[in-house]
């Protein structure tokens, strides 16, 4: 017989145009296409629903496997699938009603669920919150930004995480150089600095002051201030280099040396000052400034 001729906004898109075998959808009958030795597309699995007490008694019958009936039955009659016995509390009102619905089969209480019943699970769980009952009971520890600011860096310090969300924060100060032979001498032959400690250098008069960093087993990064705490330069001076380096400016009353790279690190620019207090230097930014 002829195969009938259908609009393409009729088709159902892919199962139509594109899957060759399926004749779905062409009007043919399973004998028609069984005697046209093609082969049927597989049926969809429709939705099955169900009311909530079929879906409980369903659960419960679930739940409870018979494993030695169902190893039995895979062994004898070589079948797979679980066998169930059903629970006591479930009626046998209840059971014969699920057996005429189609959704169990067996003999007396050791029962099989049916495709039917399968897919009403299947399709029951799905459309239901599976989230575990670990999930549910946890709880979210409080974010504690105190704690998040410390980081151990060694067996006996920690220091603060470099976040300089504040205002202001502050440094450890190692040595003030306040006379000649402090400032001589410098870091010469001293052990490397921590993350977050400088040196702190003052000057009896305001100059273009130069450094240099001979003797010096680390890298520095230098911070010229003026008399009014303000940083105005930054110089940075490689291990053991005996070059001098000095700043863009003859007002120069203090200088720190920190890590090379520290004040970029942490976001203090020029035009920030730097505060000696109680062996701390306190950083205050200078929000004008550029970011």
């Amino acid at each position: 017989m002829p195969i009938p001729i259908k609009p393409v906004h009729s088709l159902d898109l892919h199962a139509e145009i594109f899957d060759s075998p399926s004749m779905e959808g062409l009007g043919l009958s399973d004998i028609q296409v069984q005697l046209l030795g093609m082969n049927s597309a597989p049926k969809k699995e429709a939705s099955v629903k169900l009311s909530e007490r079929y879906i409980s008694l369903l659960t419960d019958i679930d739940k409870n496997i018979n494993e030695v009936v169902t190893a039995a039955n895979a062994a004898v009659n070589n079948k797979d699938g679980k066998v169930c016995t059903v629970p006591n509390e479930i009626s046998d009102n209840e059971l014969l009603a699920l057996k005429t619905a189609g959704l169990i089969s067996g003999y007396g209480r050791s029962v099989s669920l049916t495709d039917k019943a399968k897919l009403a699970l299947r399709d029951f769980y799905l459309s239901t919150d599976t989230t575990n009952e670990f999930r549910k009971s946890r709880t979210k520890e409080k974010f504690d930004l105190n704690e998040a600011r410390t980081v151990k860096v060694s067996n006996t310090k920690f220091i603060r995480i470099a976040t300089w969300l504040n205002k202001s924060d502050e440094l450890d100060v190692r040595f003030v150089a306040k006379n000649d032979h402090t400032r001589a001498k410098g870091l010469m032959h001293a052990k490397p600095l921590e993350e977050l400690e400088v040196a702190y250098f003052v000057f009896p008069t305001v100059d273009c002051h130069s450094f240099w960093n001979k003797n010096v087993d680390f890298s520095l990064t230098l911070a010229f201030l003026d008399k009014d705490d303000e940083i105005v330069d930054f110089k940075d001076l490689e291990k053991q280099s005996p070059k001098l380096v000095s700043p863009n400016s003859n007002r120069i009353k203090f200088v720190v040396e920190a890590n090379k790279g520290l004040f970029e690190k942490i976001g203090i620019k020029i035009g920030d000052k730097l505060i000696l207090k109680n062996n701390k230097l306190i950083v205050e930014k200078n929000h004008k400034t550029k970011p």
